[in-house]
């Protein structure tokens, strides 16, 4: 390949990924602060809190279906992802001025994540055509630079807050959409291997004023929609028909398939359904952690008080510190010709899981005896939890990759993503308010302690279900 076109797909792939850095920076920089500002700024119930977050999270892992739809059929990725930091600009500008209606702000960023994920994907593709090695080292740097730019904001934009104010939250979160919308524009011209297709063609054609007739008209429609659903709490409807239509994709590739595949999708399901719990638990961090860390824990660390939210800095910096020990270690077992099976790195998973919730109940259980504990039980606690993330979507993101039938793996990918997404942050809300008294409709440290030992003994179970089937399968 000409060296110059290489050099220029990696200035390309470079503008994109900072892109997407900066769009890691804004969603996880909102998602930080979300579930305290409904709490203590709007002052919501919990579960009315919990309900908000949930469903918006659960939706932002929808709408880039309509995204990428929209792109492939009309207008193109570039296009597309454009209109989607524009609107995620807006959605975070929104919630910052205008603190009456929620949801206006909410569905502005949902639409906007839906623009521009899928999107923003397919130009990281783009980048390097025919040339797998190429793009496997872009979603390498997409995944370091991802994790990078929400452990950045997820300590910027709560610090602000707390220090602040909550619209310097928000406006923080703005501020990284705009270089990201920046950094798009900014790789335009290192495209040049681009061809459009003749939707595309045909999308050029049209003037500058049917282009954003058009494109106005699609968006409000959409946001409409979108503002109603997350009103209106129809979230849990539209996730039942998602839910169909991805079980009768599944059907369809089941029947067309041949035993040998039939037996992997089986076992891709199975370990789908793991992976979902392990998401179901692991979203607490970002919804009932954070109060329990506001009312039950001394964040007074050598006399700076620890923001609530730049807790979840944790998350990200233990992927990228255990991610890149863990590539070693991968890399120093297959040198020896040792590679664990997917349902033995899952296991891994679950074992920290539980570990990481066992620590923060038994936190739970002192807070009810002396009011306040060490911040080390969250910190030790979501550090490990953070740690099980290696071990679950690489891994069965790679399992889909090696064992699906031919022409499907797109397919099996969305599903997969529908499920450890939507479903498992719809889910999350059930899981949440385990920690809300019924008899009371408040938490207490002891619902708490209650909630997070429940989802520990959970996590106990699923990993000796797993361990089971790893040593079954040795021996046969």
């Amino acid at each position: 390949m000409d060296s110059l076109l290489k050099n220029t797909q990696k200035k390309a792939s470079f503008f994109i990924i900072s892109m997407v850095m900066w769009e890691f920076f804004s969603f996880y920089g909102l998602k930080s602060i979300l579930i305290l500002y409904l709490t203590s700024q709007l002052h919501l119930s919990d579960a009315t809190a919990y309900e908000i977050f949930g469903n918006f999270a659960a939706l932002v892992f929808v709408t880039p279906m309509i995204g990428g739809w929209l792109a492939d059929r009309y207008c193109g990725y570039r296009y597309a992802a454009a209109l989607g930091c524009i609107l995620i600009i807006l959605g975070h500008i929104t919630l910052a001025v205008f603190t009456y209606n929620i949801y206006i702000g909410l569905s502005l960023l949902t639409m906007g994540i839906g623009f521009f994920k899928s999107n923003a994907i397919c130009l990281i593709s783009s980048c390097y055509p025919d040339d797998s090695v190429g793009t496997s080292s872009a979603f390498s740097w997409y995944y370091v630079s991802g994790n990078l730019g929400s452990m950045i904001s997820q300590i910027i934009c709560p610090y602000l807050v707390e220090k602040i104010s909550w619209h310097a939250g928000f406006m923080a979160a703005a501020i990284g959409m705009v270089l990201g919308l920046i950094m798009l524009i900014l790789s335009k011209p290192y495209f040049r291997w681009e061809r459009d297709s003749v939707k595309m063609r045909r999308w050029h054609q049209f003037s500058f004023l049917k282009k954003a007739i058009g494109s106005v008209s699609v968006i409000l429609l959409l946001l409409a929609l979108t503002y109603y659903t997350l009103y209106y709490n129809w979230v849990g409807s539209l996730l039942l028909f998602t839910g169909v239509v991805a079980a009768a994709m599944l059907i369809s590739i089941y029947r067309k398939t041949d035993p040998i595949h039939k037996k992997s999708l089986i076992m891709i399901g199975v370990l789908t359904v793991f992976a979902a719990a392990y998401w179901i638990f692991n979203n607490q961090g970002a919804n009932s952690v954070p109060l329990f860390i506001l009312r039950y824990v001394n964040r007074d660390l050598f006399g700076f008080i620890v923001p609530t939210g730049m807790f979840q800095a944790l998350n990200p910096a233990s992927i990228l510190i255990f991610g890149t020990i863990m590539a070693v270690v991968w890399r120093w077992l297959g040198q020896r010709n040792i590679r664990p099976q997917s349902e033995s790195k899952l296991s891994i998973a679950l074992l920290f899981l539980m570990i990481g919730f066992f620590i923060i109940a038994y936190g739970a259980k002192l807070a009810n005896t002396h009011g306040s504990i060490s911040l080390l039980f969250p910190l030790f606690g979501l550090l490990i939890i953070g740690c099980a993330e290696i071990f679950v979507d690489p891994v069965l993101l790679a399992a889909i990759s090696d064992i699906a039938p031919p022409n499907t793996e797109g397919q099996l990918v969305a599903i997969y993503y529908l499920i450890i997404g939507a479903f498992a942050n719809y889910l999350a809300i059930v899981v949440a308010k385990w920690t809300i008294d019924p008899m009371t409709n408040k938490a207490t440290a002891l619902t708490y302690n209650s909630a997070y030992l429940q989802i520990a003994y959970i996590a106990s179970a699923l990993f000796g279900l797993l361990l089971l089937r790893v040593i079954f399968r040795k021996r046969t």
